[in-house]
C-alpha cells in the first residue's frame, strides 16, 4: 500500500495578517496625541474651575454681608455714618452736620430703644486682612443687662469710604434741615450708598512667594449697592 508523504507544517502560513514596526509607532504615536489631548483638557477644566470657584465664592460672602447689611438697614428707625478707629467700636466717632457723610462704620437703631444698635464697621487692626465686621448689642428682656456679639462679614476689604449717606439724587447728605415740615432731615432723606472693593487669590492653592513674577496671583472685585429705610421719622 503506498501512502502519502507527511507534509511539514510551515509555522509563517501565506496571507496571516501583522502588524509592522512602522504600523506600531504610528499607532503609538497617535495613541499618545489622544492621551496627552485628554491631560489637556483636563488640566483646563480644572484651571477654569479654579477660576470660577474663587469668583463664586468672593461673589457668595460679599452677597451674604450686603445681604445682612440690607436687612438691618431697612429696618432701622435711625442710621448715622462715622469712623471707627483701629477697630474698636468705642471709638465711634459720628460726623458732623457740616462734613460729608462718609466713613467706614454705620450705626445702626433698630428702634427708639439706643440700648440695642448695630455697627457695621471697618477692622484695620490686620493691615493685610482689613475685615468688614458686625458688632450687635441688645438689652436683655429685663433691660438689666447687653448682650454683645462680633463676628465676620468679609474679608481682605481695601477701602475706606465703605458707607456714604446720600439723597434720592445720589448726592452726598452734609447738612440737615433743622425745619422737618418737609421730611427734609438727613434721617428721612438718608440713601446708605455701600461701596466694597477687596481682593481674593486668584488661584486659591498657589504659594506665593517672593519673585516678582507672584505679584499677579490676586484679583481684584468690587460690590457697590444703595439701601433706604421703609419708614420714615
Amino acid at each position: 500500500m503506498k501512502t502519502e508523504p507527511l507534509k511539514r507544517m510551515d509555522s509563517g502560513r501565506a496571507g496571516a495578517s501583522a502588524f509592522t514596526l512602522a504600523e506600531m509607532l504610528i499607532a503609538m504615536t497617535i495613541f499618545t496625541m489622544v492621551i496627552g489631548a485628554m491631560v489637556a483638557t483636563q488640566l483646563f477644566g480644572l484651571r477654569v474651575y479654579t477660576l470660577a470657584a474663587t469668583k463664586l465664592s468672593a461673589t457668595a460672602g460679599s452677597r451674604k454681608a450686603l445681604n445682612q447689611m440690607r436687612d438691618q438697614i431697612r429696618q432701622a428707625k435711625t442710621l448715622n455714618v462715622g469712623i471707627v478707629n483701629n477697630g474698636d467700636v468705642t471709638t465711634f466717632n459720628a460726623l458732623g452736620l457740616t462734613n460729608n457723610q462718609v466713613g467706614n462704620a454705620l450705626l445702626v437703631y433698630p428702634t427708639t430703644n439706643t440700648s440695642t444698635y448695630t455697627y457695621f464697621y471697618l477692622n484695620t487692626t490686620t493691615t493685610t486682612n482689613c475685615t468688614l465686621m458686625q458688632y450687635t448689642a441688645a438689652s436683655n428682656a429685663a433691660n438689666t443687662s447687653i448682650l454683645t456679639n462680633t463676628y465676620v462679614l468679609a474679608g481682605y476689604i481695601t477701602n475706606q469710604d465703605i458707607f456714604t449717606a446720600q439723597d434720592w439724587t445720589g448726592n452726598i447728605l452734609t447738612n440737615e434741615n433743622q425745619n422737618d415740615n418737609g421730611l427734609e432731615s438727613i434721617p428721612n432723606r438718608l440713601v446708605i450708598y455701600v461701596k466694597l472693593q477687596f481682593y481674593e487669590w486668584e488661584y486659591p492653592i498657589a504659594v506665593v512667594g517672593t519673585n516678582t513674577g507672584f505679584g499677579n496671583m490676586y484679583d481684584y472685585y468690587q460690590l457697590r449697592t444703595k439701601i433706604t429705610r421703609r419708614a420714615w421719622n
